[in-house]
């Protein structure tokens, strides 16, 4: 998805010009560099796994969404497990799982959809979360959500 691609750069841009100071800046800041150790000491120490990184006027991202980017399974079951919030959206109005369906991560996809994301959710543009899917190309994925839609 090209917003997969502004949010990455708007993310890691916004890394270098702020220094981190709250457990939650400091959980953010850990979710983007992939230290699975210092996301769960923070998390140890109550920072908010739902903390909303302001990366400009208009975008906002959450750790969950920025560990869905970055592919990182293991800090996304840690911050399931702290009660991120699973379908929260982000400047886009796009959802963790939309990224996830996206990206073709079928061990993501199914990680947030067995916590309760919601399969009919819709973007900004009013794109599915099987839109999403059939983006990946990814046919286990795109059966997946196919699936979870006709229940």
């Amino acid at each position: 998805m090209k917003k997969s691609l502004l949010l990455l750069v708007l993310t890691l841009s916004t890394s270098f010009l702020t220094i981190a100071q709250s457990k939650d800046e400091q959980l953010y800041a850990a979710v983007q560099k992939n230290d699975k150790a210092k996301v769960e000491a923070l998390l140890q120490k109550k920072a908010d796994p739902n903390y909303i990184k302001q990366a400009g006027p208009w975008m906002k991202v959450n750790p969950l969404i920025t560990a869905v980017n970055n592919s990182n399974v293991e800090i996304v079951k840690l911050l399931i497990a702290n009660q991120a919030q699973i379908d929260w959206k982000d400047g886009f109005n796009t959802t963790a799982l939309m990224y996830a369906a996206s990206k073709g991560n079928k061990e993501i996809v199914e990680l947030l959809l067995a916590s309760g994301a919601d399969v009919n959710a819709t973007d900004g543009e009013g794109n599915t979360v099987l839109t999403a899917a059939k983006e990946s190309k990814n046919p286990e994925v795109i059966s997946l959500i196919e699936s979870k839609l006709n229940k």
